[in-house]
């Protein structure tokens, strides 16, 4: 792909707007907690099988941060009146300075907007569906509106009480998971109804004005925007929706980025946007509003501690170790033909949904779970170099465990054809030292920074930087960019990364980085790039 075309250079972060001087949440004051997730829906709405699984972690992290009152709701458990009541009761009993979170897993869809409606322009309201939604009939009232949503938001402001709220579904992003290779999405069919028999089961108009602005009281965190879909994907064995999981972490206190002990609304937002790119290989970007996140508090860490520095490189060794060691194989299965023999690193198994990776010998193209198609031109020799770049990413996102830095493509996630040009950049942290290198799709390793004494020498800390990139040569697909910050200069990862050029090199990667990284303090970042040949 993209070769370097000059050094990297620091860039200084521009903020949209003048800074706003807001009341932000007592964090001495109380907090209250209404956690819903529905998996098992009323037919035709299809089940899900991780939205459960993502609030009762949720409901654990509040719990385990000592929060004051919890609500949890989970299946047949949420609905409309349930959901409401359990808002109103923790409002109610909610005084100034306090702070009230309300986060949903489970489906999101769309529904036909009043005639004109100057919010809607494409003429569609987003809703989340509860557990006894219907198409038709009195089943219509069980869903939330995203108008009610922003009332509840307004309702609290009046309280002088902060809301955070995080809906992790599709088609969330104004509400303040096509399927490929098995995966499930959170969304709900868009209902075909009568518009007539829709406002029979709307909710009431809004006595205050809905319209949010960014000086309002609130948080809010959605995991897509309003035209997108939230996938369900594996984490640590279980399905899971990537927003709930790094939400629920960082309420444990692994957004706190300097370890004061008080999670803000910048720190959330950018441990929360960097965890969901990582998780899902760039293919879902969460939303948040305000545009402009603030240095406001949001909630403290978890009252056992959390929130201190994260484990060493030597413990995140041990975990990266015992995570890919218990899944060391890739399941790689094969479409329109067969191989001769086996592939070093991967187990070959039937069933497409089961499989890591899919190699369709017709095309020559590779694809991935959530990422898509991940190579081309592939060539069944080219397997063995694929399976080993795979292998040292699950590596690497294990190694990096909850230490994720914001490393990603400016203007957002997509493919990039031959010839075209975009830049990558990565946040600001508190380590002088920096390592960049490149995994391409064919498993080679391109060494890229530090190459001169200078640019070892730079000191990085507390400065962002990006680096402008060139889509040139194949292979074509997805590509790593990978940076580890350090406390220390990293020479002897260096001279082994600038011998791993040749294909299949990412197979000695996992312990390349073992012997370098032994007893050093770093923090791993990873930016996901899909390139393309393009027409031809």
């Amino acid at each position: 792909m993209a070769r370097r075309q000059s050094l990297l250079m620091p860039v200084k972060a521009v903020l949209a707007g003048a800074a706003m001087l807001l009341t932000a949440p007592a964090l001495a004051a109380d907090s209250y907690a209404l956690v819903v997730g529905i998996d098992e829906y009323t037919a035709p709405i299809p089940a899900l099988h991780g939205a459960v699984n993502d609030a009762q972690d949720v409901a654990q992290a509040f719990t385990k941060a000592g929060i004051k009152k919890l609500i949890l709701l989970t299946n047949k458990q949420a609905t409309k009146p349930a959901v409401v009541d359990a808002w109103e009761s923790l409002l109610k009993q909610a005084q100034a300075g306090d702070t009230i979170y309300f986060t949903y897993a489970g489906h999101g869809s769309q529904e036909p907007a009043a005639p004109n409606d100057p919010d809607e322009p494409d003429g569609l309201d987003d809703n989340l569906p509860l557990v006894n939604f219907a198409p038709q009939g009195p089943g219509l009232a069980d869903r939330i509106v995203d108008k009610e949503v922003a009332v509840w938001l307004k309702d609290a402001e009046a309280k002088k009480v902060y809301a955070v709220v995080v809906t992790d579904a599709c088609h969330s992003g104004t509400m303040y998971r096509s399927v490929s290779l098995g995966l499930s999405y959170r969304m709900a069919p868009k209902p075909k109804i009568d518009r007539d028999e829709l406002l029979q089961f709307a909710p009431p108009p809004p006595v205050v004005s809905t319209r949010v602005a960014p000086n309002d009281q609130f948080t809010f965190l959605a995991g897509v925007a309003e035209d997108k879909l939230v996938p369900e994907i594996a984490i640590n064995g279980q399905q899971r929706g990537a927003l709930s999981f790094a939400f629920a972490r960082a309420i444990e206190g692994q957004a706190d980025a300097n370890h004061d002990g008080v999670t803000t609304e910048k720190e959330l937002v950018s441990f929360v946007r960097a965890f969901v790119l990582q998780a899902t290989q760039s293919q879902q970007v969460s939303q948040s509003f305000p545009a402009v996140s603030r240095d406001i508090p949001v909630f403290r860490s978890a009252a056992d501690g959390a929130g201190a520095p994260g484990p060493d490189a030597q413990n995140a060794i041990a975990i990266a170790k015992q995570t890919v060691g218990a899944n060391a194989a890739l399941k790689l299965a094969v479409r329109n033909g067969q191989l001769a023999g086996a592939i070093p690193g991967a187990e070959i198994v039937a069933d497409e949904a089961e499989a890591d990776l899919v190699y369709d010998a017709a095309s020559g193209t590779v694809e991935k779970r959530v990422a898509g198609v991940v190579a081309e031109s592939v060539q069944p020799q080219g397997l063995a170099g694929i399976v080993a770049k795979w292998r040292a990413i699950a590596f690497l996102q294990a190694f990096a465990g909850g230490a994720i830095q914001p490393f990603e493509v400016a203007g957002g996630s997509r493919t990039f054809n031959r010839g075209e040009r975009l830049t990558v950049g990565l946040g600001a942290s508190g380590h002088r030292f920096m390592t960049l290198f490149n995994l391409p799709p064919n498993g080679k390793v391109e060494f890229l920074y530090p190459t001169s004494q200078a640019e070892r020498d730079e000191d990085w800390s507390g400065k962002p930087f990006s680096l402008p990139l060139q889509v040139r040569d194949p292979p074509f697909g997805a590509e790593h960019l990978i940076a580890i910050l350090s406390d220390q200069p990293l020479d002897q990862l260096h001279t082994a990364l600038q011998g791993m050029s040749q294909p299949d090199a990412a197979a000695d990667l996992p312990d390349t980085l073992k012997n370098a990284l032994s007893g050093q303090s770093v923090t791993v970042a990873i930016a996901n790039v899909f390139t393309s040949a393009g027409s031809q």
